[in-house]
């Protein structure tokens, strides 16, 4: 059989499975998660066959064992210590296997070994991460203001909502919603409402998104949540971006020319004002069109009040986006930005 050599019955089969994937850490305070996939049993199918026939087996996983060492990756199965031994397929592929009583700030690697039935280990894979102590944004109450940095300087944000909207995202997203406005930005310089193509939705997800880290771009990834295309379509739909505006619904306005895009926040009479560098409170766009007009949007004013506002109005522009609710704050609430990471290395 070509590229396999079959042993005779009964003789041991030195053939390795392949390795495990998908391994990953992620850190938390004091612990590591880690969660990985099995390989799967390696059979000697003879090429342009497709058939798994039993008789073909060269390989079988019986279980796979997780080493940690500090200082340096594991050259192999035996360099380092043993972390836990699986025997259920996949048992960690979702929720993981938590290593424990890890001291923070200490850089950890893992390597992942998967023995077949003859006891011959796998090539390893690999993953590392450093445990922080902190508090999960999940354990945070809504309407807290956590200080993430901003182009190098650190800004207030409100926890707005955990787990923004789960239908669209899956649970444990949480909303955070700038607290000030960054500046005074135009809707659109056309005239036409359509924010997917406005400049203010652009110039959130280019110049805005980039004043942070590339570990907290990381943490804030894409959303999903209700929208209006406008320009004359009124239909309420879905978009995703790394970074948005706050609806007119979700500030709890409401108006015969305004669709419900989403539902009202739980802090939504704290969002409805914001403030300008000075502390003074200040306008903020939404990303509502006004349905009967296609040169207007909605947006709230210092009163505050909902109203609709020429697209070439410069009003300010209230970002938000959202973080995993792993993602963790140290005591003074400041962003952990490298707390929540996941190294994922292939194998060796």
């Amino acid at each position: 059989m070509p590229g396999i050599n079959m042993m005779p019955s009964g003789s041991t089969l030195q053939i390795p499975l392949d390795a495990c994937t998908n391994f990953a850490s992620k850190a938390g305070n004091a612990q590591i998660t880690l969660t990985w996939t099995d390989p799967k049993d390696k059979y000697a199918t003879p090429e342009g066959e497709t058939a798994q026939d039993p008789d073909q087996l060269v390989s079988v996983w019986e279980y796979t064992q997780i080493i940690r060492k500090t200082g340096s990756q594991p050259t192999g199965p035996h360099d380092g210590e043993l972390v836990v031994s699986s025997s259920v397929r996949d048992q960690y592929a979702t929720t993981g296997f938590v290593d424990t009583g890890l001291v923070n700030g200490t850089l950890y690697y893992y390597a992942a070994f998967a023995y077949n039935t003859d006891g011959v280990a796998s090539e390893g894979a690999f993953t590392s991460a450093t445990p922080i102590a902190g508090t999960p944004l999940a354990e945070l109450a809504e309407g807290t203001l956590i200080k993430i940095l901003e182009n190098g300087s650190p800004v207030e944000f409100y926890l707005a909502k955990h787990s923004y909207e789960p239908d669209l995202n899956g649970a444990g997203r949480e909303l955070l919603v700038r607290k000030d406005v960054y500046d005074q930005r135009q809707w659109n310089s056309s005239n036409a409402n359509a924010w997917a193509n406005c400049v203010l939705r652009s110039w959130l997800n280019s110049n805005y998104k980039n004043l942070f880290s590339s570990a907290v771009q990381a943490l804030i990834g894409t959303t999903t949540y209700y929208y209006t295309p406008g320009n004359g379509s009124w239909s309420v739909t879905t978009r995703s971006d790394a970074v948005f505006s706050l609806s007119g619904t979700e500030l709890n306005g409401s108006h015969g020319n305004c669709n419900v895009e989403g539902t009202a926040l739980p802090i939504w009479s704290t969002l409805r004002l914001a403030y300008n560098s000075s502390g003074d409170r200040s306008f903020q766009w939404t990303r509502s069109p006004v349905t009967s007009n296609t040169s207007s949007a909605w947006a709230f004013d210092t009163i505050p009040e909902f109203g609709g506002f020429g697209i070439n109005t410069e009003i300010g522009s209230r970002p938000c986006f959202t973080l995993p609710s792993i993602a963790l704050v140290d005591q003074n609430l400041n962003l952990i930005e490298t707390a929540v990471q996941t190294t994922a290395l292939s194998a060796a």
